[in-house]
């Protein structure tokens, strides 16, 4: 804790089992919105009982005291309705075990996910998992084990299938249960510097959140409109797909300038700004990225190579919302030669994009001193190799890997056409099926990338079309359908794999301009409106 702050009531405390489980039913715990869904899996479960049971330590909660309306509280599986309630306990840290124990234990809100139903088998002293629905013969259900009444009861029911060392491990599992408390640091009031402090420390089950949260729980109430996720919803609307928070809020912090990576905790520190205006903003700049990647023929987030470009690319629309044709060219040959060849030549994504973003913007709230469109774009190039298309594999297929993407992008780039001989609408085929957009024309070959294209799997099989132009829109030609009608699956790939790959060599080099001089518009250059600017 940083020394000097004041605590205000805030300290550390304790609390049995019982009382979370009590204090949940309640309403008396809250999760805030900006925390991760529920990700433990049915061992992780186990192991935290199991912990309990042996009396090993599981950790301090953090938890922040506020009052909190009437709503919906999800735990995990389990929502429901609760009223308003003063000074309830929001947890900053602590959600994977709150909702296990909640889950798992509670009599009254009882969930169907089998990660929750936990038994403790007496003849082993495991806890164990029902397997398709069975538990061994002496094994308790946790749950019944919490209260006096419903472990006497169940102890009862099996008294005939129980030895007599059984009603001891018994009494002491629901011992464990009982007299476990787990300590709790406790952040009372709205001292806002204690909480910055505390939830920049947060780790869940030893795995810190991400910036995105952090930052969304430092600066973005649970009704506040502007959040990571708020701008994530908003952009998925465009049908370009769901961006990960992280690119959200690294946007947000190019858009301000300076260190991408910098201490977020004293962003807004001096309250003359609404975090909400700026995420707001992110949104715009992130929708005119998504813009000038649609005119570059990446219809959807999952077709790109990776997703780097996407902060930089909105922090330079943000400053230059109406570049030149010519800049927007030489923006788009950073774009593909960073894909291709890479983006920098330091080590690792971070520093990249760090040196990217203050290529554009360089000085924090000082947009002032951003360089012109060209020279930011001069700068990004500088960095970026100038080289000729590689061959890229075409064995090793995965819609997960970069050159696949780029294999699927020149793919794309042919406009493919249904049976009706209509324009495919691939970003919406991702939106629908994400990566399976990208199908098989034969039952073999799933890893080969001439096996592989654009034609929607509710569409007859493409060895039925006839239409040549359709076909050829899939890289099909006429020995190549031959071969399908007639089942040489191996001929077929032979075939479209060499078309394939002058295919992808066209339609890299004609984005990578390899050897291509870089110059700044001629209007920049105060040269006549007679030279060409193409070149």
């Amino acid at each position: 804790m940083t020394a000097g702050v004041p605590l205000d009531g805030s300290g550390s405390g304790s609390f049995s089992i019982p009382e979370i489980v009590a204090l949940a039913a309640e309403g008396s715990i809250r999760v805030p919105t900006f925390q991760r869904q529920f990700a433990w899996t049915a061992k992780d479960v186990r192991q935290l009982f199991d912990s309990l049971y042996r009396g090993f330590p599981v950790g301090t909660l953090l938890l922040w005291r506020q009052n909190a309306e009437a709503g919906t509280v999800s735990l995990g599986p389990i929502t429901f309705d609760v009223p308003a309630r003063s000074g309830a306990y929001w947890v900053v840290d602590g959600q994977q075990r709150i909702t296990s124990l909640f889950a798992t234990l509670s009599p009254r809100y009882q969930s169907t996910d089998e990660r929750f139903e936990v038994f403790f088998d007496l003849e082993t002293q495991k806890f164990v998992t029902p397997r398709k629905g069975l538990a061994p013969p002496r094994a308790i259900p946790v749950r019944d084990a919490l209260e006096s009444r419903t472990l006497i009861q169940w102890l009862r029911n099996h008294s005939d299938e129980l030895e007599a060392e059984d009603f001891d491990l018994a009494d002491h599992l629901a011992g464990a249960l009982r007299d476990y408390r787990i300590p709790a640091y406790i952040v009372s009031g709205d001292n806002q510097e204690l909480l910055r402090e505390v939830f920049d420390r947060v780790n869940s089950a030893g795995k810190p959140i991400s910036r995105a949260q952090v930052f969304h729980a430092l600066f973005a109430g649970n009704d506040e409109p502007g959040s990571p996720g708020s701008v994530v919803a908003a952009l998925d609307k465009l049908g370009f797909g769901s961006i990960d928070e992280g690119r959200v809020v690294q946007s947000l912090l190019a858009l301000r300038g300076g260190d991408v990576q910098r201490d977020i905790r004293d962003e807004f520190e001096d309250g003359t700004e609404r975090p909400a205006d700026w995420f707001d903003l992110t949104e715009v700049a992130l929708t005119r990225a998504v813009e000038f990647l649609r005119s570059e023929g990446v219809a959807h987030q999952l077709l790109m190579p990776n997703t780097l470009p996407l902060p930089v690319l909105a922090v330079f629309f943000h400053l230059h919302p109406n570049p030149a044709a010519w800049d927007k060219r030489l923006l788009a040959r950073w774009l593909w030669r960073g894909w291709v060849h890479g983006f920098g030549r330091e080590g690792g994504q971070t520093p990249v994009l760090r040196r990217a973003i203050r290529s554009v913007n360089p000085e924090l709230r000082d947009p002032e001193r951003a360089p012109a469109e060209y020279d930011a774009i001069k700068a990004l190039l500088d960095f970026t190799p100038d080289r000729p298309v590689p061959t890229l594999p075409m064995d090793g297929f995965n819609t997960k890997n970069a050159n696949t993407r780029l294999i699927s992008l020149a793919l794309a780039s042919l406009e493919p056409l249904d049976e009706n001989g209509n324009r495919i609408d691939i970003a919406s085929e991702f939106q629908k099926y994400g990566s399976d957009a990208v199908t098989r024309f034969t039952p073999e070959g799933r890893s080969l990338a001439a096996n592989r294209g654009f034609w929607r799997a509710d569409s007859p099989k493409i060895r039925e079309i006839a239409d040549e132009k359709i076909l050829s829109s899939h890289l099909i030609d006429p020995p190549a359908r031959r071969a399908l009608l007639n089942s040489q699956f191996d001929i077929f790939i032979r075939i479209r794999k060499k078309a394939l790959a002058a295919l992808v060599e066209r339609f890299l080099d004609s984005r990578l301009e390899p050897g291509k001089r870089i110059r700044p518009p001629l209007r920049q250059m105060a040269i006549g409106d007679e030279m060409d600017e193409s070149e």
